[in-house]
């Protein structure tokens, strides 16, 4: 689904990528790759798939799409660790993929102080008038930011149901998480709910739609 932010066109696609046409740039958040390792060092087993599984899908999605640069927004992976856990193949999945795309790794909190070889890393990123950072900030305008992992929640034929969504107010774009092991804030809870305001636009997400509903439209749902 295509809109218009500060000027610009933007396009959101049911996986969670957001595309801004005009300059052939992808712009994902919060990938946590080698959450599923980190789990398991601590004793949480679950399937250790999840960075193979999440890059691939990446990969998939901006393929579609005339890409030629990509803007990763914080939290790519999911702790300091994360890459000396990596299997080989993910490592060279991953660098297949900053090699084959212009890549600007914006550092979240989970990775802050990684330095990827080959790749422009930085804690704020600014092309033309928008601003990208991890974790929105009252002081900047025209922002584009991860972070929060926002979800909505709402009634579908009285059954209530979770959805990972795209949040767009007048000088700000939160991004949802691209992660397969990623959880969500609801967006009337705080911290986040400090950032949305009555004119801002929620695009709720699923496997194949993306559906824009105005957040006063929402709040019988919320």
């Amino acid at each position: 689904m295509i809109f218009k932010f500060q000027g610009h066109e933007f396009q959101i696609s049911p996986e969670g990528i957001l595309f801004w046409l005009e300059k052939k740039i992808a712009i994902v958040s919060d990938l946590h790759l080698e959450k599923g390792s980190s789990y398991a060092a601590s004793g949480q087993f679950i399937p250790p798939y999840d960075s193979l599984d999440t890059l691939n899908n990446l990969i998939k999605s901006i393929e579609k799409n005339k890409v030629s640069e990509l803007i990763l927004v914080g939290d790519v992976f999911h702790d300091q660790k994360a890459l000396e856990r990596m299997s080989e193949d993910v490592k060279s999945l991953f660098k297949s993929l900053i090699k084959r795309y212009k890549t600007i790794f914006v550092r979240g909190n989970h990775d802050a102080s990684l330095i990827l070889e080959g790749v422009y890393c930085c804690d704020e990123y600014v092309l033309e008038n928008i601003h990208f950072v991890h974790e929105a900030s009252k002081k900047n305008t025209n922002q584009i930011s991860g972070h929060f992992h926002p979800v909505a929640s709402l009634k579908v034929h009285s059954k209530k149901i979770m959805t990972k969504c795209l949040v767009v107010s007048r000088n700000s774009i939160i991004l949802p998480s691209y992660g397969k092991y990623t959880g969500g804030l609801n967006i009337n809870k705080p911290p986040l709910k400090k950032f949305i305001d009555i004119n801002s636009i929620i695009y709720l997400l699923n496997k194949s739609s993306v559906y824009r509903i105005p957040l006063n439209h929402m709040k019988e749902f919320l």
